[in-house]
This record gives structure tokens, C-alpha cells and sequence, in this order.
């Protein structure tokens, strides 16, 4: 049996770059902007300086078309980030396809909740140097117990390890707003205590399918795709 060739990156910007203008229709001027702005600068520069110095002019016109392309990638992915935003909210599992796709390396964690309730409510834990950050999602008042649960056994396990809450939902942070707000947080762990206190957790606390209630299925966590 072939296997299935995956589309090259090209093929991948392009149907990216349809999508997003098909959604957003602002896309195009935007694009323009991040595109010609750039090349026009370089523009300006090469042609005062045509006559005195050509290398020079030919180099600002390669700058100027290295510049424009950078900057059309650059608008072309907050384009996307904001559609993939607004495509997510709302959804359940929106904060675990946020975790995997998005989160740093320099932070630790799962997009599997470490607690989930009939609703579908989700805990998730996140390692970094701010400590240890408890995400919930859903409904606040019904998912409060659980993050109160999750709260007091990391606090347990590693107490000297600071522990923050956020709350993503319509009662608490847009999706928007999650990753600033979690990187906003101070650092008071070291870089190399994060792995530890990683493996401290995962190793003695309860692991996510034990918390799960029976009759939900996790795999059917993930956020649906955009149509």
C-alpha cells in the first residue's frame, strides 16, 4: 500500500494562506501591509543610494525582499493564531490543544487533564519557573473542587514549590489571554529544578485516568477541528 505524501511547506502556506483570507476579510490588507511596507522602505534606500553606491542599492533590495517575505510569514501566522483562536473558543478541549501545540519547552506538562468531571470540565497542571500552575476549564463553580483537589496535591507532594490557578472559560480568562497571563507569572524556580519537580509529580500523584469518571472516553477531549 503508497503511503500518503505529506504536502511540502509551500503547499502547507498556501492552503493556510486561502483559508485564513477565505475566514478574515481583512486578511488581504494586512498581508499587504506586512508585505509592501517593508519593500518599500528598502525601495526608498536603494534608490537614493543608485548612483552613488550600486552594491549598496542591490543590497538594500535583497534586505528589501528578504524583509517583505519575513514580514508576510509574520502577519500570515498572527492571522492564523487569531482564526485558530477564535475556532477554539468555546469548545471543550480547547485548553489541551493549546497545551500541545503551543506550549514552551522551557515549561513541562499534558494536554491529558489531570482531573475531569461528568461535564467535561478539565484540570490541567503545567511546571515552569513560576512553580506549579493549575489550569482549569469549563464551568468555575462546578470545576472549583477539582482544581482545590489538584491544588492540595501538589502542594503536598512538592510543598516548597509554588502554586498558581487560572481559570480559562467565560467566566475567566479568553483563550486568547491564557498564554500571556501564564507567562506574565514570576519566576521563582530554577531552570533545572522544573524536570524534577516534573517527575516528582508525575511519579506519586494520580495519574489522569484514574480521575476520569467511566463512560467518558479522553480521546474524544481534543478540540474539533476548524471547518
Amino acid at each position: 500500500m503508497a503511503e500518503t505524501k505529506e504536502p511540502g511547506r509551500v503547499r502547507q502556506i498556501v492552503d493556510v494562506l486561502a483559508l485564513v483570507i477565505r475566514r478574515d476579510k481583512l486578511a488581504i490588507l494586512w498581508l499587504g501591509l506586512g508585505t509592501i511596507v517593508p519593500l518599500g522602505i528598502a525601495a526608498y534606500f536603494a534608490v537614493t543610494n543608485w548612483t552613488t553606491n550600486i552594491v549598496g542599492a542591490v543590497v538594500y533590495i535583497v534586505l528589501g525582499i528578504m524583509a517583505a517575505a519575513l514580514g508576510f510569514l509574520i502577519v500570515l501566522g498572527r492571522l492564523t493564531q487569531r482564526l485558530m483562536y477564535h475556532n477554539l473558543e468555546g469548545q471543550i478541549g480547547a485548553v489541551s490543544s493549546l497545551i500541545k501545540n503551543q506550549l514552551r519547552r522551557t515549561w513541562r506538562g499534558s494536554e491529558v487533564p489531570v482531573r475531569m468531571n461528568r461535564q467535561q470540565d478539565t484540570v490541567y497542571r503545567l511546571i515552569g519557573r513560576p512553580g506549579i500552575v493549575i489550569v482549569s476549564e469549563g464551568q468555575r463553580s462546578r470545576v472549583a473542587p477539582l482544581v482545590d483537589e489538584a491544588r492540595r496535591e501538589a502542594a503536598r507532594i512538592v510543598p516548597n514549590i509554588p502554586v498558581h490557578v487560572l481559570h480559562v472559560g467565560g467566566d475567566g480568562l479568553a483563550l486568547r489571554e491564557f498564554f500571556p497571563t501564564l507567562y506574565k507569572l514570576k519566576g521563582r524556580v530554577r531552570t533545572q529544578e522544573i524536570v524534577v519537580v516534573s517527575n516528582r509529580l508525575n511519579s506519586v500523584a494520580k495519574t489522569p485516568m484514574s480521575q476520569m469518571p467511566k463512560g467518558i472516553d479522553p480521546t474524544k477531549m481534543r478540540a474539533s477541528k476548524p471547518r
